[in-house]
């Protein structure tokens, strides 16, 4: 009998800890479907929540401040104005570039002058025409040259200087030579000073000038005829400055002064006057 009382109040325990867990049990299930249901409509119901998609497509919650809004809404536009941007900044380089790769339209070549023949001035002499300018007679050579012909009727001088150029009845001419004989004789002449222009000494232009001490022949001499200073006994010094100097005919310095001395400017030259020049005179380079 007291077994059975043991086993009846054991019975009670267990049952009533039994519901106290079953209570217990229930209780926290109730409180998590709560929790639970709270959570779910939180998130997805639609009354309490909302939200947009942007252009890029990620989902923005409308719950969020104005400011993310803003600065959402805004961010696009920056973009789009940076992209605006960088496609006007390559639209610019694309057309700079296609200027300048352009060609440019080529110029109408301007056809060449045909180089004109030099005309005779029209009031040129005759060639073989004599004429005195100043102190000197010359002889017409070609259309703007002349020859050197000697002094003028009752005219002598120390000095023979031999100009570029001479001007007569409004025509320029280049006194070019001394003409043949030229001054054959003439013991007044003490100095001859060859002009540039002069390319050529003709044949005893000079010949027995007694009292010739001194001669100067300039850049362009290229040819000394035959006999042009000889029997000059007193022609002591001849400076020939010219380089193109490329003949010189026999006698051209016979009987000059003993001892005399010819300065020239080139070794060939040089050459060319040791050649023909008497062993009584020396020949220098200058």
């Amino acid at each position: 009998m007291k077994r059975t009382k043991e086993k009846k109040l054991i019975n009670k325990i267990l049952a009533v800890v039994l519901s106290a867990v079953f209570f217990c049990s229930a209780l926290t299930t109730a409180v998590f479907a709560v929790n639970g249901d709270d959570d779910s409509s939180s998130e997805t119901d639609p009354s309490t929540s909302s939200s947009t998609v942007d252009e890029s497509g990620s989902t923005t919650p409308s719950g969020e401040s104005s400011d993310d809004s803003s600065d959402s809404s805004s961010e696009p536009t920056s973009d789009n104005s940076s992209n605006s941007s960088s496609s006007d900044s390559s639209s610019n380089t694309s057309n700079s570039s296609q200027n300048s790769s352009a060609p440019t339209s080529p110029t109408t070549p301007t056809t060449p002058t045909t180089p004109t023949t030099p005309q005779a001035p029209t009031n040129s002499l005759p060639v073989g025409t004599k004429f005195t300018v100043g102190n000197y007679t010359y002889m017409v050579k070609g259309p703007d040259a002349v020859i050197l012909k000697g002094f003028a009727s009752n005219v002598s001088s120390s000095t023979v200087t031999v100009k570029n150029t001479i001007a007569y009845n409004g025509v320029t001419y280049k006194v070019v030579k001394i003409g043949t004989g030229s001054f054959t004789g003439e013991n007044s002449i003490k100095k001859v000073i060859l002009s540039k222009n002069i390319t050529e000494v003709g044949a005893q232009s000079f010949k027995n000038c007694k009292n010739l001490t001194k001669v100067r022949m300039k850049l362009n001499v290229t040819l000394i005829r035959k006999g042009a200073f000889r029997d000059c006994p007193k022609l002591n010094t001849i400076n020939i400055t010219s380089t193109v100097l490329n003949e010189i005919k026999d006698n051209a310095f016979k009987n000059i002064k003993s001892g005399a001395v010819v300065n020239v400017m080139n070794d060939p030259v040089r050459k060319l006057v040791k050649a023909v020049a008497p062993s009584n005179v020396t020949v220098n380079m200058m």
